[in-house]
């Protein structure tokens, strides 16, 4: 790691990932070095400047690197940034655009450096993120939760790995009461599938216009831009129907939605999974159809850019990789019906609960292509939410604890998962109400917004209250009321932090909800 000696104690590297200028005489009394100012008296050649009277390449003088008296310490200077941890300029990471995102993750940012191929991967600080490079001087990452402060940017493939201290910054933002109401082109029920794109626009997929009626499922879908607070169709249709889908963003960009409707008579399910392109708003079908017919999707974007999806009622998940359009079917240990699936921040896939007071838990590896078993939940639960907090633990929330289609027993409480240890830990405190079918989103606060659900046992009654979950200072408030009643229903987090929240519609009701719920984000990265 670069270091800086100032007034004879040891600092940290800037903010850039160059350090402060030096004190040539606290440092050994370099004569290359000095306190930051040039000699403007000299004459240089071309490329090369005056740094206490010697001429140096601030592109490649580790002591002067980038500016005079910038000293890069154990590192080395690469076209005039200091990075550690590497053998030479041609592999290195020189910077990361933008500097700063939030610590809810999600956001996407591009690295700059040299030498960047196939099976990069990157970590800010100690968390992993799902990375690709786009070519050898570039490459895309989506930002992984975690605490506010400054962190390293590593950056390894095969055996080179390169640091650019202190480059990247979490930061936290906020949210605004109240909750507002914003029309839906169509009434999309049924947990439609939600995707943030890279431009910050969000992609609604499919959803039922009747509950409990896959069969009034749409192959339709719009997109909402934040800057107009509108809604426009997709310019054209998916290969099928879907409900209780899933559409998750790609680190090219894209999208892929998987997860259908029961189609013909008798009722089955299609394999079909469609890529949306947000250049021309619109769907194709992958090359290769999933494996097995699935609904009631889990998907989670791993960090080597591949997917995974779990599903109802299957033993088994798929594995997608954009590279060959295709899906690889691998064994799961357990059945996970309405259960969960998380990231961690190290990279693996927790996955878990399900229907029937499952607690079982597992985890995949992508280092071994395998599941293993992972420590049980506290309580069965079906029909929860769960989140990778900013800390590296695991929150689920809520659920029903027997049957989440029948509204069994839904639960006020959450437990926390540390990966560290293997270990489930019920958090001392409690959701407001019972909620299961509800929806959840990590915000640029690093709480969490619970909202909606039922919360009566056995009964279809679904409530408009909002909890506010924060993990860190262990409370739970009320955070406002949404404009209706809501469950069954699907939110996320915004670029800008606003929280959008679409489908819902209590089962034995004849229509859904054709609005989305619209919580607007302030502060944080923009």
């Amino acid at each position: 790691m670069c270091t800086v000696l100032l007034g004879g104690a040891l600092g940290a590297c800037g903010s850039s990932g160059n350090p402060s200028t030096f004190d040539a005489g606290t440092a050994g009394g370099d004569a290359t070095a000095d306190d930051g100012g040039s000699d403007a008296t000299a004459t240089c050649p071309s490329g090369q400047a005056s740094c206490n009277g010697a001429c140096v390449d601030l592109s490649s003088d580790p002591k002067n690197c980038g500016t005079c008296g910038t000293w890069c310490g154990a590192g080395i200077c690469c076209q005039g940034t200091c990075v550690d941890q590497t053998s030479s300029c041609a592999f290195a990471v020189l910077g990361a655009t933008p500097l700063q995102g939030n610590v809810n993750g999600g956001d996407w940012i591009k690295l700059e450096g040299n030498g960047f191929g196939p099976g990069l991967q990157v970590l800010l600080g100690d968390g992993h993120a799902p990375a690709m490079a786009l070519d050898a001087h570039t490459a895309i990452v989506q930002t992984p939760p975690a605490p506010a402060g400054q962190y390293d940017v590593t950056v390894v493939q095969a055996t080179q790995k390169a640091v650019l201290p202190g480059a990247f910054r979490y930061v936290t933002g906020s949210e605004m009461l109240p909750w507002l109401e914003k029309p839906m082109m169509e009434v999309r029920g049924e947990d439609p599938g939600l995707a943030v794109l890279q431009d910050g626009r969000v992609l609604i997929v499919g959803g039922t216009t009747v509950p409990d009626h896959p069969e009034d499922a749409l192959t339709s879908a719009e997109i909402f831009t934040r800057a107009t607070e509108t809604v426009a169709p997709a310019a054209n249709a998916m290969s099928t129907q879907r409900w209780h889908s899933s559409a998750i963003t790609l680190l090219d960009g894209r999208v892929l939605v998987v997860g259908a409707a029961p189609e013909g008579s008798p009722a089955t399910l299609s394999p079909a999974a469609d890529l949306f392109d947000p250049t021309t708003n619109q769907f194709k079908p992958t090359s290769h159809a999933l494996n097995t017919p699935r609904g009631y999707t889990r998907s989670v974007l791993m960090t080597d850019g591949r997917v995974l999806i779990s599903s109802a009622s299957q033993q088994t998940a798929e594995i997608y990789d954009p590279a060959t359009d295709a899906f690889t079917q691998i064994p799961q240990l357990a059945i996970h019906t309405f259960g969960f699936m998380v990231r961690l921040r190290d990279g693996r896939v927790l996955l878990g609960g399900g229907d029937g007071g499952q607690t079982a838990c597992e985890i995949y590896d992508p280092a071994t292509g395998k599941f293993a078993t992972a420590a049980p939940l506290n309580q069965g639960r079906s029909m929860l939410t769960a989140h990778t907090l900013p800390d590296g633990r695991v929150m689920v929330i809520g659920g029903a604890s027997l049957s989440a289609g029948g509204v069994h027993a839904p639960l006020d409480t959450m437990e926390l998962y540390d990966p560290k240890a293997d270990k489930w830990t019920v958090a001392p405190y409690k959701l407001s109400t019972g909620r299961c079918w509800h929806a959840s989103a990590l915000v640029h606060d690093g709480t969490i917004l619970v909202m909606g659900g039922y919360n009566v046992d056995q009964t279809c009654t679904p409530t408009n209250t909002v909890d506010q979950v924060d993990p860190v200072a262990g409370t739970v408030k009320s955070f406002g009321t949404l404009p209706h009643a809501n469950t069954e229903w699907t939110a996320v987090t915004m670029l800008d932090g606003s929280v959008l929240g679409v489908g819902g519609g209590a089962c034995g009701t004849s229509t859904a909800l054709p609005d989305l719920d619209f919580l607007p984000g302030a502060g944080g990265a923009q």
